[in-house]
Formats: C-alpha cells, sequence, structure tokens
C-alpha cells in the first residue's frame, strides 16, 4: 500500500527515467491479420490464400474476433455467435448452431449466394469473388479439355 508519493517520483518523466526502449516490441493486432498468405505459387489461385478470417469479415460484415466465433451468416436464428472460423486455413469455417462447413472463400460464397461450386455457378462465383477480393484483376479462363484426334473430347 502506498502512503505517500515521494517528491521526486511525481511526474511521469521522473517515473520512467532511465527506462530503455523495448527491444522487441510487440506486433499490431492488424499486421497479424494479412488478406493472403505469405506466398501463392504461380498456377494456383490467389482466392485460395485468403486467410479465412479475413474472407469471412468481408464476406458477412462481421468481424471475426479473439474467439473466433461470429453469429452464423447461413441461418438466420443465430442469436449467440456460432460460427467458428478456424486459424488454420486447411480447417476453414464451422456453424455448430446448422452444421454447414467450408475449407474455402469459395465454399462460404457459395452457400451464402446460393451458387454450386462446378460448372457455370462456379465461374460466377469466381467473377464475383475477383471482383471483391481483387479489383482489377481477370480470373483465370477455365482449362478447355484435350480434343482427341477423332474430333471427340477426352
Amino acid at each position: 500500500m502506498l502512503e505517500r508519493l515521494e517528491a521526486d517520483l511525481s511526474t511521469a518523466a521522473a517515473v520512467t527515467a532511465g527506462i530503455t526502449a523495448d527491444p522487441t516490441p510487440p506486433i499490431a493486432a492488424a499486421a497479424k491479420s494479412t488478406s493472403l498468405r505469405p506466398t501463392v505459387r504461380p498456377g494456383h489461385d490467389p482466392l485460395r490464400a485468403l486467410d479465412p478470417d479475413h474472407y469471412v469479415s468481408v464476406l458477412t460484415g462481421q468481424v471475426v474476433g479473439r474467439s473466433r466465433k461470429i453469429c452464423c451468416p447461413l441461418h438466420h436464428d443465430d442469436n449467440t455467435p456460432s460460427f467458428h472460423v478456424y486459424e488454420d486455413p486447411a480447417r476453414g469455417w464451422y456453424c455448430f448452431g446448422c452444421g454447414r462447413h467450408g475449407h474455402s472463400v469459395y465454399d462460404l460464397a457459395s452457400a451464402m449466394w446460393h451458387l454450386q461450386t462446378r460448372g457455370a455457378d462456379f465461374l460466377e462465383l469466381r467473377r464475383r469473388l475477383y471482383e471483391l477480393f481483387l479489383p482489377g484483376q481477370t480470373p483465370p479462363n477455365p482449362p478447355r479439355r484435350a480434343r482427341t484426334p477423332t474430333g471427340s473430347r477426352a
């Protein structure tokens, strides 16, 4: 218990005199959450490199906090956060309320926008995601199937 304050310690400068700066400053929280993982290899989809906390926040409009839970955007009666966003991108996300889950931005966006992850729906899904996350970049053209010498598709 402090009964009295010494006169020479009555200012912040006097209290902090002689203290050196921390040689390892703490990492800012915003620096930890990046939109892309460190590298995207050539030929790989840059949308798959998005961190789950980033794409979930952008798609849902909800901030993924320390608990890594938000209210589920896939079922409307979620009053208690039940949608868990995993730190490991390979694990993706899971809703403990409705049981829906996914491993990438494609899975969440397709569920929210009612699009399939195959065929023409996938092309539309990818186009929308590029506009949202990679504005100014064009999605790659879908690969064409190789034709056999007789002209039929392989």
